[in-house]
């Protein structure tokens, strides 16, 4: 490990950044963005401590003091020498070797055990998380949506603590390269879709939708081995349904490019505690329909167009009603692009550098 100079006066913060174990994942892809951004950071009164998964020395040495652990090994831990905060960066991650005098912050991105386990998986969670909670000198949730729930689900827990709201970063990619994927059929334009291919995401009520846009094809993106993409794939063939195509997992670069080229953006999902792909495609300017479900209206604001319910029928009649009057309007494409760029990783890391301050000039 890289030998720094310490400075007394500076505090140590510690994010655990072990899930660029799994860079490709939602998590894995947050780390490395804080890994990127935190990194070049040069800050008076805080220094800032890595966790990283245990493999090959990272690059990140050379800018930050690391150590590696592996998640599956808590003894792994014990070697991480104390701190003044310690960020564990999402509910996932369960351990921490935080003394009395650390100040913990737990980032909550959302309670999707509640929809998807069964009751005794959904107890063994709760517990865990009743756990963190009550270790947790601070919580953040990534929505207002999120924020609820959690003081819904843990009334007495959290009774006496704040949860802050910082909604996730959403890098910017619309200047980003991009390649035309070779499912494309460029004889149709095309609306798009993409998530992990679950039965919450709620892409299989697109198909019926889809019968009534024949002059359009649908690709649905994204990692489609769960028993919803089998299902997909069998009504597809089943119901010859030759206008939606459920394409498995898409490089960064096609996933921009259908973002730019696609004439509408579906997400119907009702397992969200952001919704990133629905601010992405806003980058795009594009016309983006979203389900009134979790956070959705919320993190949208306004600018996106909400079914009411997602039944085929109204989801078809908001589509036909509003997709061509959106690009008529330039001044609203022109809100929603600012909008989406307003989630910027500069104001993600700046409101937790403030929220680690507040904790240090309040320590226990």
């Amino acid at each position: 490990m890289e030998e720094f100079n310490i400075n007394m006066q500076q505090k140590t913060v510690l994010l655990d950044l072990s899930d660029l174990k799994n860079p490709t994942c939602g998590f894995g892809q947050i780390a490395l963005n804080y890994a990127h951004y935190f990194s070049e950071l040069n800050l008076s009164d805080i220094r800032f401590v890595f966790l990283l998964p245990k493999g090959p020395k990272s690059d990140l040495e050379e800018k930050v003091e690391c150590h590696y652990v592996s998640t599956k090994d808590k003894k792994s831990y014990i070697n991480v020498p104390p701190v003044d905060v310690w960020h564990s960066v999402n509910q996932n991650q369960l351990y921490n070797n935080a003394g009395p005098q650390t100040q913990v912050v737990l980032t909550i991105h959302d309670l999707n055990f509640l929809r998807e386990k069964g009751w005794l998986s959904q107890i063994k969670h709760k517990w865990r998380m009743r756990r963190q909670i009550r270790q947790a000198s601070a919580i953040t949730a990534i929505s207002g949506f999120v924020a609820d729930e959690i003081k819904a689900t843990f009334p007495k827990q959290t009774v006496h603590k704040q949860i802050q709201v910082i909604y996730d970063a959403v890098e910017r990619i619309d200047g980003k390269p991009q390649q035309k994927p070779g499912f494309v059929d460029s004889e149709k334009p095309f609306f798009f879709a993409i998530g992990q291919i679950r039965m919450k995401k709620n892409f299989h009520l697109l198909l019926d939708v889809m019968k009534e846009f024949p002059e359009y094809n649908l690709y649905i993106c994204g990692d489609d081995h769960f028993k919803a993409g089998a299902l997909i794939r069998n009504r597809i063939q089943a119901e010859q349904i030759t206008n939606v195509k459920l394409t498995g997992k898409i490089s960064d670069e096609e996933r921009i490019w259908l973002y730019a080229h696609c004439q509408a953006f579906l997400f119907p999902s009702q397992g969200e505690g952001f919704g990133l792909p629905a601010i992405e495609a806003m980058q795009f300017g594009k016309a983006v329909f979203v389900a009134p479900f979790t956070c959705l209206p919320e993190v949208t604001g306004g600018h996106a167009f909400v079914w009411s319910d997602v039944k085929t029928e109204t989801m078809v009649e908001s589509i036909k009603r509003n997709l061509t009057a959106f690009y008529k309007n330039p001044e609203r494409i022109s809100a929603m692009k600012e909008y989406a760029f307003s989630f910027s990783y500069e104001q993600h890391v700046q409101k937790y550098v403030e929220l680690y301050r507040n904790l240090l000039n309040n320590e226990k």
